[in-house]
């Protein structure tokens, strides 16, 4: 466990739960679309989408919560954070292209290129990430100076217009919101949940985000089970409320059981973090990154596969739980391979 010294276990737990929930939303909307024999199997795999749901936006906190109230060098910033990003990335699209165009049959033109390379599923991830880091530095100064005050004022107007994409309610046409608005947020309130000083017990913090997380789940079951759509999804109330309560519970999980320790959850959170299971978290977390441009490949053989072995129309009760430890044992595999060799650990995203 040496490598794990001076690292916070909360943030391995909850970037390990966020990659999981990448790739179970990956997985099972593909059940969710198929043409299956049950209504019941259409509603549990498309109930599991609500889980998938909480990985990106509980990414972007995470990284704000590890990026903010830090001093920066812009330089050296940039340098570290858009080649530990791009460099990757760069490898894995040039692997894309020629995976779909020689394996998927994708025509061999510029616009296909053009459209793998900056639209196609996934990678919109990383090109928003790389646009946040541009505004970073600025959201770092201003929190630095207004400290938590500010946070508070800074997520006061964007939950303002989380509420109106919620109901597409927009009164005031030309009211400029937009820098306040997106996944932004995001990285602001993960600063913030990770270093508000609320006047209530830890343990009352955890309970109250297990509330919000079961409430907030539920409710997104019920909307996605029952095709009720939202547009621009990821900033509405939904996901934003599951994501804080999963973080609070997370978060004060820890901090309850570091202070309280013999209890029934201190037992439990120690067992996790000093077991082979705490060694497997950190692992994943550290990889979550190469896990995250390498997973796409295994769905994409089942993709091509379902079209003579329909895969996607069998019980998902049985195959999503299957083929979500078969993609993630082989993107973290291959990424935990790659971060070991020479010359390799560039590409691998660790």
């Amino acid at each position: 466990m040496a490598k794990t010294k001076g690292r916070i276990f909360y943030f391995d737990e909850l970037r390990t739960l966020a990659i999981i929930f990448v790739l179970l939303i990956h997985i099972c909307r593909h059940f969710s679309h198929a043409e299956v024999a049950h209504s019941l199997f259409w509603t549990f795999s498309s109930s599991l989408e609500a889980f998938g749901n909480m990985g990106v936006p509980l990414f972007f906190m995470i990284s704000g919560a590890l990026l903010l109230n830090r001093s920066y060098e812009l330089k050296s910033f940039f340098k570290k954070r858009y080649s530990r990003v791009l460099i990757p990335f760069a490898f894995w699209a040039v692997i894309y292209l020629l995976f779909k165009f020689f394996y998927l049959g994708y025509t061999q033109n510029l616009y296909n290129v053009y459209r793998i390379i900056f639209f196609d599923g996934f990678v919109w991830f990383v090109w928003t990430l790389l646009g946040i880091y541009l505004f970073i530095p600025i959201i770092n100064a201003f929190i630095q100076q207004y400290g938590i005050k500010g946070c508070e004022y800074f997520l006061a107007i964007w939950l303002f217009t989380v509420i109106l994409n919620t109901f597409g309610f927009y009164p005031i046409r030309n009211f400029e919101l937009s820098y306040f608005a997106r996944f932004l947020g995001y990285f602001v309130l993960g600063y913030y949940l990770s270093n508000k000083k609320f006047n209530i017990g830890n343990k009352s913090m955890m309970i109250a985000g297990a509330a919000i997380f079961l409430i907030s789940l539920a409710i997104s079951m019920y909307c996605i089970t029952n095709k009720i759509l939202f547009k621009d999804y990821y900033w509405t109330l939904i996901p934003l409320f599951e994501s804080i309560g999963l973080y609070l519970l997370v978060e004060y999980h820890a901090k309850y059981s570091e202070g309280n320790k013999g209890s029934v959850l201190s037992r439990i959170y120690y067992f996790i973090k000093d077991s082979k299971l705490g060694r497997i978290i950190f692992s994943i977390s550290i990889c979550s990154y190469g896990i995250f441009l390498t997973h796409y490949f295994p769905i994409w053989v089942l993709l091509k596969l379902d079209k003579t072995i329909p895969i996607f129309a069998r019980n998902p009760f049985k195959w999503i739980p299957f083929l979500l430890v078969m993609v993630l044992l082989f993107s973290w595999g291959l990424t935990f391979l790659l971060s070991k060799i020479p010359y390799l650990k560039k590409i691998s995203g660790v």
